[in-house]
């Protein structure tokens, strides 16, 4: 049996509502110059709907009136939402992670909507769904009001988060949704071209109600806040420094690139033609038997351990990298849509908890060859001196075992590979970068008008995007779905940037293989491989050397798993630090709304940063600091903003008509290692019979006074740059820490060569050994630690311990 999926309506309009703003505008009418996976995925939504198969009837009653009063559907056709939400839940398509209080999705589906139930019983003497429309508003309101308190013993807010985020994930996936708020659609391989405020592609449409227009500027410079810090990182601003950023930029953007190519072949290696990868290089690459000695292990196939495997193919050693996701075809398995790409984010169990948990999943957590790689938003700055000696200088959080001046060729190089673009760095070590920047669209115009308003400095880049062509990887068609996996190629993943070359150099990448425990030899010295699953089956790959790649969740879970008669507290857990000072970035995003139709989905979500506020200084009651940067929400992300505000029905829908009207700033707050955020392990146990990893998090005051001191400079941008609302939702990005380097063992897991003090053929080569977290997007940094412990690692090894087997050399 199946229902009806949402066919009627005039095109332009959702069905049972008032004509749409856009009128005329009609998603679907475009679906002919779409890529065949994504068309499939789309229609799939307006097709017959499966009958209910993980709701009761009973469930159903309580559900169906829940939605339509959470998205204000009161007529038919309606978007199909229940049977949306009950295809999710009945195959298990679920977040993965769960706070410590609230079991996993399916249980507390059926828990709240017993609960919702039982109140209507309780309050009306009436089953919910047998309630005056009022009285279900109202009880639907109180469990909203009561926030981080108890309603059926549950948290309130985690309920209404579960039930907000599940709803506003269906509803903002279908192309009436969209057409209801003007959203231009995939657009690929099309994409887009008229970038800018006001300016619309030719199938998009004029909203007619845009609002009034903000007051005309009078040609005074305006009040600039004093409360704003003054700007110890700006550029150079005599003759002699702008001479020498435009002799550096342009050195850089014109060198040769045959010495790129040399060290890494991957972008010339890539198809060039509608293909994104040759699969020859999958069917044609080496293949080791377990039985193998190899020279490494790679656990993990992202930023770290891509890069790991590249580079140690290239200096010549037999290299198996166990990757525990798919190995992605971009044409296949990619398509430009938010609620389709769930299957790129790392969902497998995990319990959140502590004073202000981290929600995990598509925000910080990858799975599949490329990592995290693959749908991060592609910013690539690098970290700056200072956060390499942050005890020393600001005396909080740690110093390294290293400095920047380590780093800084190795930064070159991983910015010459990815490629890198944007203008001219003035902040930190000041740099070119090896690509023009590109250009900005509606989100960060707002931002560049603000900034100049306020007399702040701000700058185009850096994304690891191509503005282009780069050996045979595209140039960006600006489609707005870099977090989704880019179909074009023109976003950096190491799937791109290092993994063909590391095929061509007798690498091979297994895929589908969850590792299950580090071993070790009889005296607990030296580990002799991995032992890991793949069909159902349990095996052991031999090697002389092991890398763990899996970031800051699953490499200290890993550790704890592998206990032993040495470590019986998990691998190199001597001193108690493995899982310990994870830490994130404050991510709180402001959005502004604009007369002008802003459409921040067009072009790449990062476009335009900041970093002026960067670094420590005397006169603020914090140490450390922040940067800004322009994020570009989807609709369904969008949604999320809007309910996080407490928004909810028609206020909901209200909102989101407005949503080509909206520019989100967001800022990277750093937060400081605390000895408390750790990774541990639960009870619970995971599919392949493994503790999950239990992950507690608290922030301190420090860290409540940058995140609050951000905030209030994006909301001073925005309103500079004339939007006549602003709203801020707190959230987080980017998970670093829990092994982390330092330059003995009794204060870290792992030294400046990312080898770690116990085992000393065991390397960590992800974000987990990041000492500090700075206001940087942390990717470019974690692969150019990797990149310098690399050529150690060859180095060291032709004239020490566990010397790689044959005569390659």
């Amino acid at each position: 049996m199946a229902r009806e999926g949402g066919r009627g309506g005039p095109p332009g309009t959702t069905p049972g509502r008032r004509p749409s703003r856009f009128a005329g505008h009609d998603v679907l009418a475009q679906a002919g110059t779409w890529d065949a996976t994504t068309s499939a995925v789309v229609f799939a939504r307006t097709a017959r709907q499966p009958e209910p198969r993980f709701f009761t009837l009973a469930e159903e009653a309580v559900a169906t009136p829940l939605f339509d009063h959470l998205l204000a559907q009161w007529d038919d056709p309606k978007v199909p939402v229940l049977e949306m939400i009950d295809a999710r839940l009945a195959e298990r398509q679920t977040d993965g992670w769960r706070f410590e209080d609230m079991p996993e999705d399916d249980t507390a589906w059926r828990f709240s909507l017993r609960g919702l139930d039982d109140d209507a019983r309780e309050w009306y003497d009436a089953p919910f769904a047998e309630l005056p429309r009022e009285r279900r508003g109202a009880l639907i309101e109180a469990v909203r009001a009561r926030g981080a308190g108890r309603w059926r013993g549950l948290t309130a807010g985690h309920v209404w988060g579960l039930w907000t985020r599940y709803t506003a994930t269906a509803f903002y996936s279908h192309p009436w949704a969209w057409n209801e708020i003007g959203y231009g659609g995939p657009a690929y391989p099309r994409g887009y071209m008229r970038l800018g405020l006001g300016l619309r592609e030719p199938w998009e449409v004029p909203d007619t109600e845009p609002g009034e227009a903000p007051p005309e500027d009078d040609g005074s410079e305006g009040e600039k806040d004093d409360d704003l810090p003054a700007r110890p990182g700006a550029p150079r601003t005599g003759i002699a420094g702008l001479l020498r950023s435009a002799t550096e930029t342009l050195r850089q953007t014109t060198s040769p690139l045959g010495r790129v190519r040399d060290r890494n072949a991957s972008a010339w290696l890539l198809p060039r033609g509608d293909a994104r990868f040759d699969r020859r290089l999958v069917d044609g690459m080496r293949r080791f038997d377990d039985r193998d000695e190899v020279d490494l292990v790679v656990v993990g196939c992202g930023a770290g351990g891509a890069t790991l495997a590249q580079r140690m193919s290239r200096y010549g050693w037999s290299v198996v990298c166990l990757e525990a996701g798919p190995f992605w075809d971009p044409d296949s398995d990619w398509v430009s849509d938010e609620a389709a790409s769930h299957h790129l984010y790392w969902n497998d169990p995990r319990v959140i908890a502590g004073e202000d948990p981290v929600p995990l999943g598509a925000n910080n957590s990858g799975r599949g060859v490329g990592g995290s790689t693959v749908h991060f938003a592609g910013y690539a700055p690098r970290f700056h001196p200072s956060d390499f000696r942050t005890y020393t200088e600001d005396g909080v959080g740690a110093d390294w075992p290293l400095d920047y001046a380590d780093l800084r060729a190795s930064y070159e190089r991983i910015e010459q590979e990815l490629p890198v673009a944007g203008q001219y760095w003035p902040w930190g070590d000041p740099h070119p970068y090896p690509h023009a920047p590109h250009p900005v669209g509606g989100n960060g115009e707002v931002f560049l008008r603000g900034a100049a308003a306020l007399g702040l400095e701000a700058r185009v880049g850096p994304v690891a995007i191509t503005n282009g062509r780069f050996g045979n990887r595209p140039h960006c068609v600006y489609r707005g779905f870099c977090l989704q996996g880019c179909k074009v190629n023109a976003k950096a993943s190491t799937l791109i940037t290092h993994v063909p070359d590391a095929l061509a150099h007798g690498a091979e990448i297994r895929a589908q293989c969850m590792v299950t425990g580090v071993e070790l030899d009889e005296q607990g010295r030296l580990a002799t491989g991995v032992r890991y699953v793949r069909d159902g089956r349990e095996r052991f790959q031999r090697a002389r050397t092991v890398a763990v790649a899996g970031y800051s969740i699953e490499t200290p879970r890993l550790l704890l798993n592998s206990t032993s008669r040495r470590f019986p507290d998990g691998l190199c857990n001597d001193h108690d630090l493995v899982g310990r000072y994870v830490m994130v970035q404050g991510a709180p995003q402001t959005s502004g709304r604009f007369t002008e139709e802003v459409r921040s989905y067009k072009a790449p979500p990062p476009e335009v940063t900041s970093e002026e506020f960067y670094e420590t200084r005397s006169d603020r009651p914090y140490r450390r600091g922040f940067s800004i940067q322009n994020v570009s929400p989807l609709p369904i992300v969008w949604a999320e903003h809007v309910t996080a505000q407490g928004h909810w029905g028609e206020d909901l829908r209200r909102y989101m008509r407005d949503y080509v009207h909206w520019a989100t700033l967001g800022a990277l707050c750093e937060l400081l290692p605390l000895p408390g955020n750790r990774v541990t392990l639960a009870e619970e146990k995971d599919r392949y019979g493994l503790p999950v990893a239990h992950f507690s998090y608290s922030q301190c005051e420090n860290d409540r006074q940058v995140i609050r001191a951000a905030e209030a400079v994006m909301e001073d941008i925005l309103r500079a740059a004339g939007a006549s609302e602003v709203m801020t939702i707190n959230r987080y990005a980017h998970l670093v820490g829990g092994c982390r380097m330092a330059r003995d063992a009794e204060h870290g897991v792992v030294d400046a060569d990312l080898r770690t003090f116990a085992v000393p053929n065991l390397l960590l080569t992800d974000g987990s050994v990041l000492p500090t977290q700075g206001s940087a997007n942390p990717a470019l940094t974690i692969m150019a630690l990797v990149d310098r412990a690399a050529g150690r690692l060859a180095a060291g090894a032709r004239a020490g311990l566990r010397t790689p087997a044959g005569d390659r050399r």
